[in-house]
Formats: C-alpha cells, structure tokens, sequence
C-alpha cells in the first residue's frame, strides 16, 4: 500500500512550538494579539497578514527545528515500511517560508530517523499529488485536506491535534501512532 504521511501535527507536535512562539512573540511584533490570535492561520499557512508573515519568515527554520516527532511515529512508519508499505511524505512546506524546504525537511526527517520512500514539498492541495503517487491511504491533521481526498475515494485517517479536534467530520480520527498503526490494520 501507497501511505501519503503529513508533517506538521502529524509525525510532529507542531502546534505546540508554534503556539509558543506566538506568545513568546507576539508583543515584538505587534500590539493586539495578533500573532496569538492568528495561531491556527500560522499552523495551516495562511500568513495573509504582513505582521504574521514577518514573524513566520523570521521564525519558520528556528521552529521547525525545534518541532519534536510525536512518541512512536518512527517505530510506527518503520513497521509499516517492514510490512512491504511505501511511505510517502507530503507536506504543505515550502520554499515560500523555508528556504530549500525540500533540503529542510530531508535534514529534519534524518536527524529524527525518520525513514520514508519519497518527500514531496510544497503540497498545500494534495488531490494531485495523491493521485499522481497512487496513495492508497493519506494521513493528515487538516480536515479539508481529508474531506477532500475522501471525496475523490482516497482513503484517509485524521490525525487529531488542538486545532482540528473540536470541529465536526465523518473522517476517522486517531490520537496517537498506535491508534493508528491499529486502524490501518483494520483497513
């Protein structure tokens, strides 16, 4: 099976770091909130706003850097690839606010021991991508992305993470990579 796996709040608690950033910088950069306020338009990459995108430019490396990998998610995807999967790493990161993100992102995974069979950068829309690699199953935190996929008879598992798991979806959640180790078995 052909498993598409985001970054970001998926093998990574990145809303944690990026929520921290956000306060410990929010009074550098502004006045009202707004970096705190904007916390989940930073995590989907929505920087529509000069001051947020300011800060992000400023602090993406230095964050992603300090992002750690959530408990199993090696373990999980190594067994997975053992099992005869293909792991593919699709992420929304990209060169607009990290410089060489296919480089970044290939450092990061390494230094995690994060094993995979293909990196894909820059996948913001991720139907085109899925279909061009044949996922069979995609692992993503963002709701959109899993509504979507679905829809195009994409198999899919939501990743819970604060900024998703108090909004409504028929998508399959998870909590952790045992939960979803269990459930792909189930497939």
């Amino acid at each position: 099976m052909n498993i598409g796996i985001d970054i970001d709040d998926t093998i990574t608690n990145s809303s944690e770091v990026v929520k921290e950033y956000c306060y410990k910088y929010d009074s550098v950069y502004c006045t009202d909130n707004r970096l705190i306020k904007s916390f989940e338009r930073i995590i989907r990459g929505f920087l529509d706003d000069d001051v947020v995108k300011r800060f992000f430019n400023d602090h993406a490396r230095n964050i992603g850097n300090d992002i750690k990998t959530k408990e199993n998610a090696k373990e999980v995807i190594d067994k997975l690839r053992s099992e005869g999967n293909k792991i593919f790493i699709i992420t929304a990161r990209s060169d607009k606010f990290y410089e060489n993100a296919q480089k970044f992102c290939e450092e990061y995974l390494k230094r995690n021991n994060i094993n995979y069979d293909k990196l894909i950068t820059g996948q913001t829309f991720k139907i085109e991508t899925c279909k061009n690699e044949k996922i069979d199953l995609m692992i993503d935190d963002a709701i959109d992305t899993c509504e979507e996929l679905a829809r195009e008879g994409i198999k899919t598992i939501l990743f819970n993470s604060e900024i998703n798991i108090n909004k409504e979806t028929s998508v399959k959640r998870v909590n952790n990579w045992n939960q979803l180790y269990n459930e792909i078995q189930n497939l």
